[in-house]
């Protein structure tokens, strides 16, 4: 019994270390497109698959050159996908050979308007993070705040990534305004949304890879893992 509580106590702590704790946590390569700990249940959408090697398999995001939807979407709307407070949300990933000519790669989205003057409470809730791709080729990491009554865009700064290398992309927000996107570890720019405060719960499900309903902007390439993090708040 001692030594239960012993294990359970090393468990505890190594979850909550410095404050933060893991919400979700996909590992595509396990070959599976459910979370880590199998909560979070998902479904594929249109062609997008899981592909590689044993051991070193990735989501591999659907090509199509239709409006269709592609990615994964999960079985229901979960509220946990939604921090209460500061959090971070990090996405390895890689680029193929561009196969399609929208702007927007979407990575992560629960909230699936990109207007801000919409007039649909229920789109401007939750969260949207991607990629915003320029006429030059670079790319610009971009997130979208969903507050209830607003909808706060924020952006990174322009860079360069390889087709077919490997990168980490990261959005950190303190829960009050303050904003930080990371590529591979290092800081790429701090920003601050213009309401603040706790995000509204989305209203729709997560879907990865792509954007929830018309507009499609798929992801272009593979995602190999995705962790969403809630961080201590900035007053402890």
């Amino acid at each position: 019994m001692k030594k239960q509580f012993i294990i359970t106590g090393i468990l505890l702590f190594s979850i909550t270390l410095f404050g933060q704790e893991v919400i979700a946590h996909w590992d595509f390569s396990k070959g599976k497109i459910d979370s880590a700990d199998g909560k979070f249940k998902m479904n594929f959408r249109g062609n997008t698959k899981i592909a590689g090697p044993e051991g070193k398999q990735y989501l591999d995001v659907g090509i199509t050159s239709k409006e269709t939807p592609e990615g994964i979407i999960s079985q229901k709307n979960y509220p946990e996908l939604t921090p209460d407070g500061a959090f971070r949300l990090e996405i390895k990933a890689r680029l193929r050979e561009q196969t399609g000519t929208k702007p927007y790669l979407i990575l992560w989205d629960t909230h699936y308007s990109m207007n801000p003057k919409s007039s649909d409470p229920k789109r401007k809730k939750g969260l949207i993070f991607y990629l915003v791709r320029s006429k030059d080729g670079k790319l610009r990491p971009a997130a979208a705040f969903g507050f209830g009554d607003s909808l706060d865009f924020v952006y990174g700064n322009p860079v360069e990534l390889e087709e077919d290398k490997d990168f980490t992309l990261a959005v950190e927000y303190d829960g009050v305004k303050k904003v930080s996107f990371f590529l591979d570890g290092k800081l790429n720019r701090a920003t601050a949304v213009k309401k603040g405060g706790p995000l509204a719960k989305a209203a729709y499900p997560l879907i990865i890879g792509d954007r929830y309903r018309s507009g499609f902007n798929r992801f272009d390439g593979q995602i190999l893992e995705v962790k969403l993090t809630a961080l201590p708040s900035p007053e402890k």
